[in-house]
């Protein structure tokens, strides 16, 4: 049986490797299409067997983290081999005099930051499923959160790694210091590819030091204009925030639930109809002085906006609303009685986020769905998670792909929509990554120059790539 050949083959590259179950494999489907075998490899030079072997016999391979983000991007088109990183775990070396780290990609981001932790540093890199997604993970689907305001997103903070290639190569890039400068940028090439140029190994980083102090101010506004206006007034004043975070009444009921807060989830149909307006949220870190002028500054624009409440967070409620919003975009804050069905990220300029948010929310009113937003206003980021109580059905598709599809069209003018978590069988009616801008020769003709067999993660990536 073929099969049988293929789990020989792998018995003889990783030491106690046993054949997956019919439910494990099962388990590590990758929207619907279900591999032969999976494997974990206890160290890089395990894994480059393995692509090695997979590449000269004609297997494919998928790439696994922590499983949080398999379903992102389209069904690939073979599935034989899935590699999980879930060994591949440590933290190599840390030196804190140069605030770098080296870390194996299979480590959960939790894991890393506890680790950092213990030395007095982190890794200022706050993507959804933290707790859960791996170094490796986030770095391939380029994922951030509210702390891309101050510190950018991955590709600011890698500054060398080690990748297994699709012939099985082990290749460097970059270096363990900062101020490296030697050879070809690579690692941007690699950060948002989805393991579809190679899989990252080891990961060099860039950290900074735990900060002394966070606070968090949160204004309430009447309407997203007010917000939006007084969140331009931050970003031209002397304050710095460290995050700037503009939310919806869904949003900010959830936020509000999560702390204790009186539930008002804000979505047509529900049990609390109370409208907490549109938040802003202001965060900052660093020393106390500083913060205490800048969260008193803040104060201020906020009261001249008109804002109905002022809040100030620090602590274990700061630390827990942080946590909230990092959660958000990844459907984890669901309103009452309601489930996350699809989340969607749109990267546009600062003044566009009303109009986007404006156009889903009248949409979602016809379609009878629930609309939540959180965006990382200064960047422009925009996180959409669409709630419904019941799981969409057959006759909901078309009217959730013709939603995206012009939410998308707005996007496009000035920046990008993707589909992040979605049913497959809303996949096939939307392109999930969107319009390549005129650039599928260059992505095709990097395909075939790293990959030219189309072994790592085919047909997942934009257009099928």
């Amino acid at each position: 049986m073929p099969d049988e050949v293929l789990h020989s083959r792998l018995g003889s590259l990783v030491e106690g490797y046993a054949p997956a179950s019919g439910e494990a494999l099962a388990a590590h489907a990758v929207d619907g299409v279900v591999p032969s075998a999976v494997v974990a490899p206890d160290s890089v030079e395990s894994l480059s067997a393995i692509v090695k072997m997979a590449s000269e016999r004609g297997y494919t391979v998928i790439p696994r983290g922590g499983g949080t983000k398999m379903d992102f991007g389209q069904p690939p088109s073979r599935a034989d081999i899935v590699v999980s990183l879930a060994r591949l775990n440590r933290i190599v070396s840390h030196e804190p005099a140069d605030q770098t780290a080296t870390a194996e990609a299979g480590i959960t981001m939790a894991g890393l930051q506890a680790g950092l932790g213990e030395r007095g540093q982190y890794l200022p890199l706050d993507p959804p499923h933290g707790d859960a997604g791996t170094l490796g993970g986030v770095l391939a689907t380029n994922a951030s959160g509210v702390l891309r305001t101050a510190f950018g997103t991955a590709r600011d903070m890698v500054i060398g790694i080690r990748v297994v290639q699709a012939d099985g190569t082990i290749v460097k890039s970059g270096g363990r210091v900062v101020k490296n400068v030697a050879g070809y940028d690579l690692n941007k090439l690699y950060i948002g590819s989805l393991g579809t140029l190679g899989i990252l190994a080891e990961v060099n980083l860039k950290l900074q030091p735990l900060p002394v102090s966070g606070r968090m101010i949160v204004g309430r506004l009447p309407g997203i204009s007010a917000a939006a206006e007084c969140a331009f007034r931050v970003m031209d004043s002397e304050i710095m925030p460290s995050f700037l975070e503009l939310a919806d009444p869904v949003t900010c009921s959830l936020l509000a639930r999560e702390q204790g807060g009186k539930p008002g989830n804000g979505v047509r149909g529900g049990e609390d109809r109370d409208d907490p307006g549109f938040a802003l949220i202001a965060g900052m870190f660093g020393p106390e002085e500083t913060v205490e002028w800048q969260i008193g500054e803040c104060e201020r624009l906020l009261q001249g906006a008109g804002a109905a409440g002022v809040t100030h967070l620090d602590g274990d409620a700061y630390r827990g609303v942080l946590e909230s919003m990092q959660s958000f975009p990844a459907g984890r804050l669901t309103p009452g009685g309601m489930r996350s069905l699809v989340t969607c990220r749109a990267s546009v300029t600062p003044d566009e986020v009303e109009a986007l948010y404006s156009l889903a929310d009248e949409r979602c009113g016809r379609l009878f769905i629930g609309c939540g937003m959180l965006s990382h206003f200064a960047s422009g980021h925009a996180a959409f998670v669409f709630y419904g109580e019941r799981p969409f059905r057959e006759v909901d598709f078309d009217g959730l792909a013709a939603l995206i599809e012009e939410l998308r069209a707005a996007s496009e003018l000035h920046g990008a929509f993707v589909v992040e978590h979605a049913p497959a069988a809303l996949k096939e009616r939307v392109g999930v990554w969107g319009s390549t801008h005129g650039n599928r020769h260059l992505m095709e003709m990097l395909k075939h120059r790293f990959d030219p067999k189309g072994t790592l993660n085919p047909g997942r990536f934009v257009d099928g790539i």
